[in-house]
This record gives C-alpha cells, sequence and structure tokens, in this order.
C-alpha cells in the first residue's frame, strides 16, 4: 500500500484525509510523434553495425547495437484507409495511429496473440523503422537481431526469414526469446541458470535455464497477460455500472490495470480488509470520467423582481377567472332553482300527465327527487353567498327523523318511502356518531397510556430504557424473521416453502391423506407443474396492513429513544441499515453520500469506484480460477517446472528467478512470489536457498539484452543465420544457442 501511495505521489495527486483521489480519466492515448533521425550516413552508413528489433506484439523497440537504449520505441500497429473526400489513400504507423479518428478506428496489428502471421503489415512497420533511422538504401547491409516468442511455428519463421531476406537483402539474422535476452542483460555471469518468468502482453511464461542451455521442453505457458487482464477489467466495470452513462474503452481499462492494481499479500486476508470502512477510504480510487455539466444562467435582481411581478400578476388573472366561473356557477344554480319552483308551483294548474312530462324533462322521475333538487339547490346558492360575503357558516343541527315515530298504517305511499329513507340517514348519523365517540374515547385512553409512560419514565428512567430497548428487540426481530421467511417461501427449493406448499395440497384434497403412503397408492403430483406453484404464489400473498402497524409501532420506540437514550442514535434505527449502508453500496458507490436522484452532483454518476478489482484482476495470474481459466496457478506451475529437475539443478533454478515483462511492474508481485515459492521449496537452516528480482527495467531489457548479444562478434558468427544458410536450408532454418528457441524438424 505505500508503494501505491508513494505511486500516487509520484503522479501529483495529493491524498486528501480519506486518502480518496479523483484520478481523472484519459480518453485516449495521447499523439506523440516519433522522432526522425537523420545521422545515418554519417555515423552508420559506412559500418556493419548490427541493427537490434525487439517485435513484440504490444510495442516494437529498435535501435542500433552500439547505443544504450532504443532509438524507435512505438506500438506495433498500422491502419490503412482510405480518404473518400480527397481521393487519398493514407497509411499510419505506430504512435502516428492516434493522430487520427480514422487511423484509431482502422488500427490492425501483423500478430495473432504472440506470433507473426500477417507479413505485409510487418512489412510496412519494418519500413517505418529503417526510414525513421534514416536508411534510405534500397538494401539493409546490416546484421539484424530480432526477438521472437517461445516456441515460434515453422511456418511463421519462416515467413519473417523470407521478409528479411528477400525484401531487405539482409545479411544475416539472428532470433531469440525476448525473456531470455532481458535475463542476459541483468546479469550475463548468471544466465546459465535460472528461471525466467515473462509475464507479458498476451501469456506469461515460465522458463528453465539450467547449465547454459534452455529446456524448452519443460516450459510452460499461462494464458494470462496484460492484454486477458485489461479485459477482466473492462468486464468487472461493465458489470459493476451496467447503465454508465459513457462506454468504457480498452484502452481505459488497460489504464486502470496499469494504474491501480496491485498484488495482494494474502488475498483471502486483503478481500476481508475491504469489508472495514476505515481501510476501505484507504484503497478505494475513484476515476473521475469528463462530462458536460449544465450551464445554469443566473439572472439579475431586475429580472427575478420582473418575474415575480409576472407571477403575481399571472395569479391575480387567475383569482379573476376563479370568481367570474363561481358568478356563473350561482346564476346558473339560481335559474335551475326558479325552474323547480315553477314546476312546483304548477301542480295544481296542470293535469298529472302533463306535470310528470315536464319533470321528466328536467331529469327528475318523480316529485320528491323535485323537492331534494330544490332543497339541493337552496343550500348551495345560500353557501356561495355566504362565501362571497364572507359569512361563516352556522353550526348544523342535528338531522331530525319525524316520520320514524308514524306508523305506516297512517302513511301515505309516498310517505311511506320517504320513512324508508329516513331510517337508512338515521342508521348512518348514529354510525357515524358512535365512531366520533369510539375516536373521542380512544383519543383520551392513548392520553391516559402516554401520561401513565411519562410518570413511569420520570420515576425509574433506566427501568423503562431496558422495558423499551426490549420491546424494540422484540419487534425487530419478529420483522426480520418475517422477511427472511418471506423470501423462504419465495424460492421453490427451500424447505419452508415445500412445507407450505404440502399443506395447501392437503387442504386441496377432497380425501385426508393417509398417515403412511403404501406401496401402489397413487402418489400426490400437486406441485410438480408451474401453474400449481403461480396458484401457491397467489395463496401466499400475505396483507401488508400488519407490517405496516408494525413498522409505525417500531418508529414509534425508536423516537422515544432517539428524545431520552443519549447511547441511541440515528445510525442506531432500523431504517439506518438500509442497502445504501450495505457493502455492496459502498463497492459501487463509495462511503461518501450518493444519491444522483436529488442531483446531488451530476460528477458522481460519471465516476468508477475502483477497489476489488485493484487486487482480483492481478489475482488471476495467481488464481486463473477466478476469470474460468482451466490452467494452474503462477506458483503452482513453478512447481512442476522444479519438479522435473534433480534436488541440485532445483537449487541453482531457485537461486535465480527473474521477473520479468510488463505485468512484472504491477506493485506486490515480486513480494508475493517471495513468499508463495518459499512455500514449495523443503525445508533449509539457510536463509539464502532462493532469490526472486524483477528486472532492473521490465520494457527495455529485453532490447538491451539483445543489443548485448550484437556486440559479440564472436557470438554472432555462431549463432547468426546467413543469406547462405537460408538460401540452403530454408527461411525456418535457426542456429541453436543459450537465447533462442531450438531447432524442431517436421
Amino acid at each position: 500500500m505505500a508503494r501505491q501511495e508513494q505511486q500516487d505521489t509520484d503522479m501529483g495527486l495529493d491524498l486528501d484525509e480519506d486518502h480518496v483521489v479523483l484520478y481523472p480519466m484519459q480518453t485516449e492515448k495521447q499523439y506523440a510523434p516519433t522522432p526522425d533521425y537523420s545521422d545515418y550516413k554519417e555515423s552508420f552508413a559506412s559500418t556493419s553495425t548490427p541493427l537490434v528489433i525487439d517485435n513484440g506484439s504490444w510495442q516494437c523497440r529498435a535501435g542500433w547495437a552500439t547505443e544504450d537504449r532504443p532509438r524507435l520505441i512505438f506500438d506495433n500497429q498500422i491502419a490503412k484507409f482510405r480518404d473518400r473526400k480527397a481521393n487519398i489513400s493514407n497509411t499510419f504507423v505506430g504512435n502516428d495511429v492516434y493522430s487520427d479518428v480514422l487511423a484509431r478506428s482502422n488500427a490492425r496489428t501483423a500478430f495473432d496473440g504472440t506470433v507473426m502471421c500477417n507479413p505485409e503489415i510487418m512489412e510496412t512497420v519494418l519500413d517505418y523503422i529503417f526510414i525513421k533511422l534514416g536508411i534510405d538504401a534500397e538494401e539493409i547491409n546490416h546484421p539484424l537481431v530480432m526477438t521472437e516468442p517461445v516456441c515460434v511455428p515453422l511456418y511463421n519463421r519462416n515467413l519473417m526469414s523470407e521478409l528479411l531476406f528477400e525484401s531487405y537483402q539482409v545479411p544475416s539474422v539472428t532470433y531469440g526469446i525476448d525473456s531470455l535476452f532481458s535475463l542476459y542483460a541483468n546479469d550475463s555471469e548468471r544466465s546459465r541458470d535460472g528461471i525466467v518468468v515473462s509475464a507479458g502482453h498476451h501469456f506469461s511464461h515460465i522458463i528453465p535455464v539450467s547449465g547454459g542451455r534452455v529446456h524448452m521442453e519443460h516450459a510452460k505457458r499461462i494464458s494470462y497477460g496484460g492484454v486477458p487482464a485489461s479485459e477482466y477489467m473492462l468486464k468487472l466495470m461493465q458489470m459493476k455500472y451496467p447503465t454508465f452513462p459513457v462506454k468504457m474503452t480498452t484502452f481505459q481499462s488497460e489504464t486502470l490495470f496499469i494504474n491501480h492494481t496491485y498484488v495482494a499479500h494474502d488475498y483471502l486476508e486483503e478481500l476481508a480488509s475491504y469489508e472495514d470502512p476505515e481501510v476501505f477510504k484507504t484503497k478505494d480510487r475513484v476515476v473521475q470520467f469528463p462530462f458536460v455539466a449544465p450551464v445554469i444562467e443566473e439572472k439579475s435582481e431586475e429580472e427575478q423582481a420582473k418575474l415575480a411581478a409576472k407571477r403575481k400578476e399571472q395569479g391575480r388573472r387567475l383569482q379573476e377567472q376563479a370568481a367570474k366561473a363561481r358568478l356563473e356557477k350561482l346564476i346558473q344554480r339560481e335559474q335551475d332553482l326558479e325552474q323547480y319552483m315553477a314546476l312546483k308551483n304548477s301542480r295544481t294548474t296542470l293535469k298529472k300527465v302533463e306535470w310528470m312530462e315536464q319533470l321528466k324533462s328536467m331529469g327528475l322521475k318523480e316529485e320528491a327527487d323535485l323537492d331534494a333538487a330544490i332543497k339541493t339547490t337552496d343550500a348551495a346558492i345560500k353557501r356561495a353567498r355566504n362565501k362571497e360575503l364572507g359569512i361563516e357558516e352556522e353550526e348544523k343541527e342535528p338531522p331530525t327523523f319525524p316520520l320514524l315515530s308514524v306508523p305506516d298504517e297512517e302513511l301515505s305511499e309516498a310517505d311511506r318511502k320517504e320513512k324508508k329513507k329516513q331510517r337508512l340517514l338515521k342508521a348512518s348519523y348514529d354510525a357515524r356518531m358512535r365512531a366520533k365517540a369510539a375516536k373521542a374515547e380512544e383519543a383520551a385512553h392513548q392520553e391516559e397510556l402516554a401520561r401513565l409512560e411519562a410518570e413511569k419514565r420520570e420515576k425509574e428512567p433506566q427501568k423503562w430504557l431496558a422495558e423499551m430497548h426490549a420491546k424494540r428487540q422484540e419487534l425487530v426481530d419478529k420483522i426480520k424473521a418475517k422477511k427472511q421467511l418471506r423470501q423462504q417461501l419465495s424460492d421453490r427449493r427451500s424447505h419452508a416453502s415445500q412445507l407450505r406448499m404440502k399443506s395447501i395440497a392437503a387442504l386441496a384434497s377432497d380425501s385426508p391423506p393417509p398417515k403412511r403412503r403404501r406401496k401402489g397408492q397413487d402418489e400426490d403430483t400437486f406441485g410438480q407443474d408451474d401453474e400449481d406453484w403461480m396458484v401457491y404464489r397467489e395463496i401466499s400473498r400475505d396483507d401488508d396492513s400488519e407490517d405496516e402497524e408494525e413498522a409505525t409501532l417500531l418508529n414509534d420506540y425508536e423516537q422515544q429513544l432517539l428524545k431520552h437514550d443519549p447511547n441511541f442514535h440515528e445510525e442506531h434505527t432500523m431504517n439506518a441499515y438500509t442497502p445504501k449502508n450495505s457493502f455492496l453500496h459502498y463497492y459501487a458507490n463509495g462511503l461518501g453520500p450518493y444519491d444522483p436522484a436529488v442531483g446531488l452532483s451530476l460528477a458522481q454518476t460519471y465516476q468508477l469506484h475502483v477497489n476489488v478489482e485493484r487486487i482480483r484482476v492481478p489475482e488471476a495470474l495467481f488464481q486463473p480460477g477466478i476469470i474460468g481459466l482451466d490452467q494452474t496457478g503462477l506458483i503452482e506451475t513453478i512447481q512442476d517446472v522444479l519438479k522435473r529437475f534433480d534436488a541440485q539443478a532445483r537449487q541453482r533454478l531457485v537461486q535465480n528467478v527473474l521477473v520479468t515483462g510488463g505485468v512484472a511492474q504491477v506493485p506486490g508481485l515480486i513480494d508475493r512470489l517471495n513468499n508463495s515459492i518459499r512455500s514449495i521449496l523443503p525445508y533449509s537452516p539457510d536463509k539464502k536457498t532462493y532469490e526472486v528480482r524483477a528486472a532492473r527495467d521490465c520494457l527495455l531489457d529485453a532490447w538491451k539484452g539483445a543489443a548485448m548479444v550484437a556486440r559479440d562478434s564472436r557470438r554472432m558468427q555462431r549463432i547468426a543465420v546467413t543469406r547462405q544458410e537460408y538460401e540452403e536450408y530454408g527461411g525456418s532454418y535457426i542456429k541453436e544457442h543459450e537465447l533462442g528457441n531450438v531447432q524442431v524438424t517436421a
């Protein structure tokens, strides 16, 4: 962790009090043009200085063997496309690909994994190298030292040799394995015995070197490197943030892997430590993606005053419209009342048939409906007038029901109907009065209980608090048990769900099931069909009213404890245990406040929290099963390689374990290997039984080692394949040496 914080300081990012840093996310690689060199004619044209090319599947490094560093370092890719508007064919190589949008989308590489399989693209890359180095001759009159992957197929080596000898007429080519060149560059004297752990761009290789000879028959490969790690990081982020507003690119996931991951000393122990909020603060990394904040226009005081006046004017107009509508409605009701009264008065002058027709034309059925309409309309008119005049309505007198005391024999048919209606009205009125009285009685009872509770709290506060905590805990346990039972009942395979299903099946059966089922009796198949479970789900739905009452009661208990118990705080309440306070919420959104729904911060919506992934992605190198890879981990593979040698050879091998490659730069890898290799070695009282070390420059040591070999003229004469040998033996021919592949005959 200290190494990571030191790395953060080197990047110019200051850690705050919570050790949380907002890392800006780059959207694409920065374009840095490769410089041109024009000193070829003065310095190298008349010499036979070897050219060294570290032809990696990720980066290509090229330069002269007499120099300390390669002159060219660029991404090993090209982009060819045709600009239809300008009618021009464009070709971009290396880092120049990032200078154009169309070039980035058309980028291709000559490699399939680590093996070169496209000589056309490779030829373009070699042209680029020679042009940038200033070589303008038709032939390349310099010996060439080139790296190649472990166990390269003969066909692919033949393609490369044919390209170099036929197209460029090079005098000789020397092939060697990049990781073995790195071993030679770190300590040429110790390169005769050791194990090289090459954590490369696509794969990781374990290569044993014993007695100055590479034992390729014992070399092992793990299909995990920089590219699978970046892809795994991308998948984890996509699963963690399925609705992220920005599409994450492979370059961004590669940046997360390079800058923010580290190898845990003990993976399970480190993973468990993330559950501690204080530890989580120190290890959570917040990556801020770019976003465009909405522009909020601030208005001047004059504009705000104008808007306030405008809103006030709109309110006045609405009030006028409402008053006008009320007046029109009042006039309409007065007109309706006049029509009702005129129809009432014409009852004695018109014939009954004519009067009934007029009554029906107004939408009324009988005279009682007319009386009710007159009464209702007159009451509405009085209320409207009183409201306009500001007169408060008098309290309503209790309704009277005079017809209930009159026998039915003394009433007419219309009065009997009215009596029936009054009886219903009286029953409804009595029910309301009883409910009102019960409500008042319940309010008085609750006041009395509250008074007694207050007296008890004042007399014996400690006892009251203990009882209140006990009541709350009992209710909390009850609610949790219900939630757990509800979850079990929703699962077909749970024991509780099966028992309830059997009970429902027994109740649905016409005959009770026998106590003991005998052979030959019909078996109960209820529950084997999905339709039966749909019926079960309908039956098992509980009423939510009881849950609401329990939640209300629990809230009442907690409010009293918050008020009277100084040791009971808001975080102790039931509502505090929400998903927003769970580890899964911290895992995705961090420990700080997060609520984009209320507009807390738009920036939070564009943030990635990289925490568990920091150790999970590199851990796949030790446990490939994490990503579903059916291979042994790095330590088990090293152990398997060591078992293939005798005890003395094993002792020499473990005393020189070199880790190289781009993935070797992940912090904590060397420490993890040191501790893990100790566990696979036999006990020895000598403390210096093994040594694990990282390459001095994990990226450039392969080129530097190849340059050291190229400067040794005697070794070059022994291991280089000349043009005459190529023409005689073919393109797949190589000379075996301690830093290269072995010759395999078809």
